[in-house]
């Protein structure tokens, strides 16, 4: 096909600018995330030979072939998100059965709510707080550890691994309350990462002293008191950010935490009943002390677009799908699948960076680049000089064929 699609013009476009890719790697990838939004069912080796250019053993053996998805996925934010960007992590469970594939063990599954055996995999992602999208940066399935590392420990050395590449986006780290602990935090801040979390709703939390300071012996005192999120100290907490329909009221101030053992921005949500008193209390935290409170909020609330990219890829682009026993494979997989749903994100739905984006659906961006791929495959085939204006006129309606929505080509 000698007409490129939306996706392989990009792909291509960012893998022009990587050092180290082959021809024949390069070829290889361009095929296969074109391959990846045309495939229907099982994503598999055996399927994607049907699909696909290649036969099974070629796409078994570059599987196993390393590639810096992360370098491709750098490129393809810097160049499609605004300059205010975080960092988010978040691990997530992919079922497997049987016992031979390599990091197959019993994993958290938050779908689940217990644990179940198959794999798990962390995702790091890039999200953009101007207009709330998230693109992929790199997966890691959780495989190698040492017995004497505990599970944070693990997570914080595949971070602190890319820092210097990671830092390049963003210092801000977003990730949800199960990394508000002291070994994972102190990790990441002693490396130059700023952590954005939420805390348990019984945290110990302790006002900071700011009183005039006794004469004679004995440390001076640094606490006033433990903090009630029910009634909050005016001095200490204000207003940060506001329900326009009064369902809550945010508060931040700087407080102690005693289980990270250091000095903490706080947010204080409360979520009010119709008669105006307070139902519940959540708590978010940041280790910049000089963030906003606004910014804290608007942060842990933008993080969850990283899980609208593995469900894109879980329900449509075979997140879960691969068969291969060996873990750089499964690495592979995981990532083209994550890739793929970024490129695919950008391509069909991302304007110009910072831009506000309408809703986006996998599934008819799949539709899309099926229609728009076979397409320019049947005109690339003919090898007749067609009418321009002819096809101008009518691509639209051969794109758009099919989708929920119809949207301009």
């Amino acid at each position: 096909m000698t007409c490129p699609t939306k996706t392989g013009a990009l792909a291509r476009s960012i893998l022009q600018q990587m050092d180290g890719v082959g021809v024949w790697q390069r070829d290889f990838l361009l095929d296969l995330f074109d391959l990846w939004l045309c495939v229907h069912g099982r994503y598999n080796f055996t399927h994607l030979s049907r699909y696909g250019q290649n036969d099974e053993s070629t796409y078994r053996n570059n599987f196993a072939k390393p590639f810096d998805f992360l370098g491709f996925n750098l490129l393809l934010c810097k160049l499609h998100l605004s300059d205010t960007l975080i960092l988010t992590f978040d691990p997530s469970y992919i079922s497997k059965a049987g016992k031979c594939t390599d990091g197959t063990g019993y994993y958290w599954s938050g779908v689940a709510g217990q644990c179940k055996w198959g794999l798990e995999a962390s995702g790091i992602a890039a999200v953009d707080l101007e207009n709330k999208v998230a693109l992929h940066l790199d997966m890691v399935q959780t495989v190698a550890q040492h017995k004497s590392e505990t599970l944070l420990d693990y997570y914080a050395s595949t971070i602190v691994a890319r820092k210097e590449r990671l830092q390049e986006l963003s210092n801000y780290l977003v990730a949800d309350a199960y990394f508000s602990k002291q070994p994972f935090v102190d990790e990441l801040v002693s490396h130059g990462f700023y952590v954005v979390t939420r805390l348990r709703k019984d945290a110990d939390l302790r006002y900071l002293y700011h009183g005039t300071r006794k004469k004679g012996r004995g440390r001076p005192k640094r606490y006033a008191g433990k903090v009630n999120f029910s009634n909050l100290d005016q001095e200490s907490f204000a207003p940060c950010a506001i329900d326009e329909a009064g369902k809550w009221k945010a508060y931040y101030g700087r407080v102690n935490s005693a289980t990270l053992g250091r000095d903490i921005g706080l947010v204080v949500v409360h979520d009010y009943r119709e008669d105006g008193s307070i139902k519940r209390h959540r708590l978010y935290f940041t280790t910049d002390l000089g963030q906003d409170g606004g910014e804290i909020l608007h942060m842990y609330q933008c993080r969850f677009q990283q899980e609208f990219l593995y469900r894109d890829a879980k329900q449509e682009l075979g997140l879960e799908h691969c068969q291969a026993y060996s873990w750089p494979k499964n690495d592979f997989h995981f990532n083209v699948s994550l890739t793929v749903a970024s490129l695919a994100k950008v391509a069909y739905n991302l304007g110009k960076p910072g831009a506000p984006t309408p809703p986006f659906s996998i599934a008819d961006a799949k539709t899309a680049h099926m229609n728009e791929y076979q397409a320019r495959r049947i005109l690339s085939l003919c090898r007749v000089d067609l009418h321009p204006q002819l096809i101008k006129k009518v691509w639209p309606e051969v794109v758009n064929f099919g989708l929920r929505t119809a949207r301009a080509a």
